[in-house]
């Protein structure tokens, strides 16, 4: 129980910390709009709320539930809210090796054939069996926690 309350509120402090200081978190008001009802007092503000706040709370729960470290937790949620904001449908055509996809931004080459991996890497982990299976959040974090521990954040380009 001790455990669940340290873990729900480090998870609530790295939300706080990204939406401080993610750069170009900047977005539109979203349907997350907290609306003060009148008999607060007066010091209350309205506060408009990025649309993936909860998506990345989310996020977080699904990495720590998949293996990675609370210690590399604040990383993790950095990479997810730069490559998707934390969305799972996401893909950069543009990225070589037929692209990037999902919540971490998983690209193809992990989840392709090639000379060291005739079946692809992620499917020799048994993570995938196509790269369309990054969609999934689940199969993304698992993915992601994989790369991880075999290359660190190297293939993210981020500074632990």
């Amino acid at each position: 129980m001790i455990a669940h309350k340290i873990t729900t509120g480090a998870i609530a402090l790295i939300i706080g910390v990204l939406l401080v200081f993610s750069p170009g978190n900047a977005q539109a008001p979203t349907e997350n709009t907290q609306v003060v009802p009148a008999s607060l007092p007066p010091t209350t503000t309205t506060t408009t709320l990025p649309a993936y706040v909860n998506t990345c709370t989310q996020v977080a729960t699904l990495a720590l539930a998949e293996g990675l470290p609370p210690s590399e937790l604040e990383t993790a949620l950095r990479v997810a809210v730069r490559e998707s904001r934390c969305t799972s449908d996401a893909h950069n055509a543009d990225d070589p090796n037929s692209g990037s996809y999902g919540i971490y931004q998983i690209n193809g080459f992990w989840c392709l054939p090639n000379s060291n991996w005739p079946t692809g890497w992620l499917q020799a982990k048994g993570i995938v069996e196509t790269c369309a299976d990054l969609y999934d959040p689940t199969t993304n974090t698992k993915a992601m926690v994989a790369i991880w521990s075999n290359s660190g954040w190297l293939p993210w380009k981020t500074a632990n």
